[in-house]
């Protein structure tokens, strides 16, 4: 353990991070002290058991760029990343489908389930100003709208993955139609419903799109 009194600078914590990959849960401990330990860069996709709290603290650190994979994570970590995500340029959830799923929202808050009748009230939108690539792999994006209503605040979006994630045209056509900077689209193993055509013209309502990629 570090002394209370030493503080590390943001790039020799990185280094030290970078060293330790694959990041394993014995060092979940070092992100419980962001006054002494920032870490900008975070890698914890092999924390495949990350709950809630141990992200919060993770967030604690203002990350620059974010990549986590874990099914323990539920409602409640897309709403502290919407919230505590301000420096984020980088964004990865891989298999994170919990995170998008109603019923992961706990026990004590199903008294809500009722009240929640719109996207806008299930899910929250990603508030991260600084963003410029997400990647949402392996995620169950197809009940409602809510890829549309989580992409729609990222005016500097300019790279997004959704490969292996299930999502239709029509809530991609709605997505993509307020990515207006969005510069590479990643659709690999994403069963694009009811027509390609139809995700064609998706696709093509965005001028400043340079790379598709699609492989199913």
């Amino acid at each position: 353990m570090l002394r209370s009194d030493v503080f590390l600078p943001p790039y020799v914590c990185d280094a030290l991070l970078s060293r330790l990959y694959p990041i394993g849960r014995k060092y979940l401990p070092l992100f419980t002290s962001p006054a002494t330990v920032n870490f900008r860069r975070v890698n914890l996709k092999s924390v495949s058991d990350l709950t809630d709290v141990e992200l919060q603290h993770v967030l604690a650190h203002h990350p620059t760029d974010l990549r986590i994979s874990s099914e323990q994570l539920t409602e409640d970590s897309l709403n502290s990343i919407s919230l505590e995500s301000h420096n984020l340029q980088t964004l990865h959830l891989v298999g994170c489908e919990n995170m998008f799923c109603e019923k992961s929202r706990s026990k004590k808050h199903s008294w809500k389930n009722k009240f929640h009748k719109g996207p806008e009230k299930r899910v929250s939108r990603f508030h991260c100003p600084k963003v410029r690539y997400i990647a949402l792999r392996g995620v169950q994006l197809n009940a409602g709208e809510s890829v549309c209503h989580i992409l729609s605040d990222l005016p500097l979006l300019t790279r997004l993955d959704l490969s292996d994630s299930d999502i239709n045209v029509q809530h991609l056509h709605a997505a993509l139609s307020r990515l207006q900077k969005l510069q590479i689209l990643s659709l690999h193993n994403v069963a694009l419903e009811p027509s390609l055509q139809d995700a064609a013209e998706a696709v093509a309502q965005i001028k400043t799109l340079r790379s598709v990629s699609y492989v199913i």
